[in-house]
Parts: structure tokens; C-alpha cells; sequence
């Protein structure tokens, strides 16, 4: 698990750079024909990366919390960007590794990113012609970077190849074939996918799209899975919980095990909500986490720099 520091005070304010890059990688995504493309995405990429590192339990609070500023797909293009990030630093990758890792994440989509937003709305399955879209995109992704001036082969072979396995299954046995960079990148894509509600079903449970991904995708077996498992806890920041004593609460900062989260209380067990938000000690038997409860199960807008000031005391 990463650092349980909130956020270092030196480094940028972690919900500022959060919030502006949702625009920032909107605009960037949107032109591939500009001739700073891809001055910018390296200097995106910079970006992300030393929030992460700076201030790894804000950065998961707005990824798991944050509103959809750009839409779905620039949404959760920076999700997968974070994950991948926090999980190749697990794994002990590199920082070439991670830089690659950020801009395949950020741009796997770039060829569907208007159909990716369609779909979340859409409340019928996809047409013939958005599941060809669908298939072809990643080898469109490739063909749009190339012309853009990508020339890094290991980003654009990890772009082609980002749909590893159908949604999310079991590796192969013969592995010597699979990219780990492509690997990780897709696992990290169908877990946070599970996490946005769609038109044609509802946002999971973190807890629950944690357990679904392990189970389709070969349990323990799965390194990048199990990475992806592990980096994110069971109740990573951002996350509503339901408490023993009937409160609702949101995770501010992973706890020293998986189950003991430090939390700030929100609603009342009878759902009025507490006039003071309180840090509560999920260690304690009566506050106890029972559950984990979806995004939009939740309706409040909450404070963060409030959130944020009350979890540095």
C-alpha cells in the first residue's frame, strides 16, 4: 500500500491540479492534430505523476469521489492513469514504465472517446456498427498517436493492445506474448469501468467490483489483478461506507489494514446528517465498516478542502 501521508504541503494542491486536468486532457484527447500534442501529453503525464507520488490518498479521493467535469471518457481515462500509476509503483516498475503507463491510459480511447460517453447514456446494447467501432478502436488509437508524432513503440504497442483478454478473464498460461504495460492497463480499465453507473445498470460497490475483477480474472493467479486488488484496499479514500452503528461515512485515508479505513461521518443511522462532520476510528467495534455503498447511492456535495483540512489535524 502506498504512503497513508494525506498530501506532502509543498507539493500542488491535489484537488486543484485534479479538477484543471479533467479540461487540460479533454482539450488534449480532442486534438490529436495539434503539433504540441505530444509535447503535452509528456507534460500531462508529468503532472499526474507527481501528484500521485505527492499526495497518493487525495489524488484516489478525487479519483473514487470526483465528479465526471469532461464527461465519462476523459473521466475515466485519468482514473485509469492514477491506478496505473499507484499500482506499477506497488510492483516496483520504472519510471519510464510509469510515465508509459499514464499515457497509454489517458489515450487507450482516443479513437471512441465520443462513443465511450454515448454508451454510458445509451439504454440498449451496442448497435452492429458501435461494436465494430468498439473492436477497431484500439488499433485506431495506435494509427491516430503515430500520426500525431508518437513515436515511443512500447506506448503505442500498449494502446493496440490494451483488451488483453474478453472484459477482463484469466491470462493465458503462455504469457510470453502479453505486454505486463498492456496487462495492467486493462485490468485497471475494466475494474474502474464497473465502478460508473451506465444507462443499462448501476455503479458497483468498490468492494464488489474488486471481488468481480479478481474472480474473472483468475483469482491470486492474476498478478496485475491482484495488484490492482491490493493497491486500492477494500475501502480506498472517496469511498461511502455504511458504519455497525448505522452511519454513513466517507473514506479519507486508507487505514493500516483493509478493513479499518479513517472515515468522516456524514449521515446519522435515521439519514439526517450531522451538523459537524467527526474523523471516526473504524477500529472500533461500533464503527465497524459493514459495506461499501456505490457513487451515486450517496446524494451529497460535499466540502473537500473542508474534508481535506479536517483529515491534517
Amino acid at each position: 500500500m502506498s504512503s497513508t501521508s494525506w498530501h506532502d504541503p509543498a507539493a500542488p494542491d491535489p484537488f486543484s491540479v485534479w479538477h484543471g486536468m479533467h479540461d487540460r486532457v479533454a482539450r488534449l484527447l480532442k486534438q490529436p492534430d495539434s503539433p504540441r500534442f505530444v509535447a503535452e501529453l509528456d507534460a500531462v503525464t508529468e503532472v499526474i505523476l507527481q501528484t500521485v507520488d505527492a499526495a497518493p490518498e487525495a489524488s484516489l479521493f478525487e479519483m473514487i469521489y470526483g465528479e465526471e467535469i469532461a464527461g465519462y471518457a476523459v473521466a475515466h481515462a485519468l482514473q485509469t492513469a492514477f491506478v496505473t500509476a499507484l499500482v506499477a509503483q506497488r510492483m516496483g516498475w520504472s519510471l519510464r514504465d510509469r510515465q508509459t503507463l499514464v499515457k497509454a491510459s489517458l489515450t487507450m480511447n482516443i479513437a471512441m472517446l465520443d462513443l465511450q460517453d454515448a454508451l454510458v447514456r445509451q439504454p440498449t446494447a451496442p448497435t452492429v456498427r458501435q461494436r465494430q467501432e468498439i473492436e477497431a478502436h484500439a488499433a485506431r488509437g495506435r494509427t491516430m498517436l503515430e500520426a500525431a508524432g508518437v513515436t515511443d513503440a512500447v506506448l503505442l504497442h500498449t494502446v493496440a493492445n490494451h483488451h488483453v483478454t474478453d472484459g477482463g478473464r484469466a491470462l493465458p498460461a503462455d504469457r510470453s506474448a502479453i505486454s505486463p504495460l498492456a496487462c495492467l492497463v486493462h485490468y485497471a480499465d475494466v475494474y474502474l469501468a464497473r465502478l460508473s453507473p451506465r444507462a443499462t445498470r448501476a455503479a458497483l460497490a468498490i468492494n464488489v467490483a474488486a471481488r468481480e475483477l479478481l474472480s474473472s480474472a483468475g483469482g491470486t493467479a492474476n498478478p496485475y489483478a491482484t495488484a490492482i486488488v491490493q493497491e486500492m484496499g477494500n475501502y480506498p479514500p472517496g469511498t461511502f461506507v455504511k458504519l455497525r452503528n448505522g452511519d454513513t461515512a466517507i473514506v479519507l485515508r486508507r487505514g493500516n489494514a483493509p478493513d479499518t479505513p479513517l472515515v468522516s461521518t456524514l449521515l446519522r443511522a435515521d439519514g439526517t446528517p450531522y451538523l459537524m462532520t467527526q474523523l471516526t476510528d473504524t477500529g472500533e467495534p461500533d464503527h465497524k465498516v459493514v459495506a461499501a455503498l456505490p457513487r451515486g447511492q450517496v446524494m451529497l456535495t460535499l466540502n473537500r478542502r473542508r474534508l481535506y483540512d479536517q483529515a491534517q489535524g
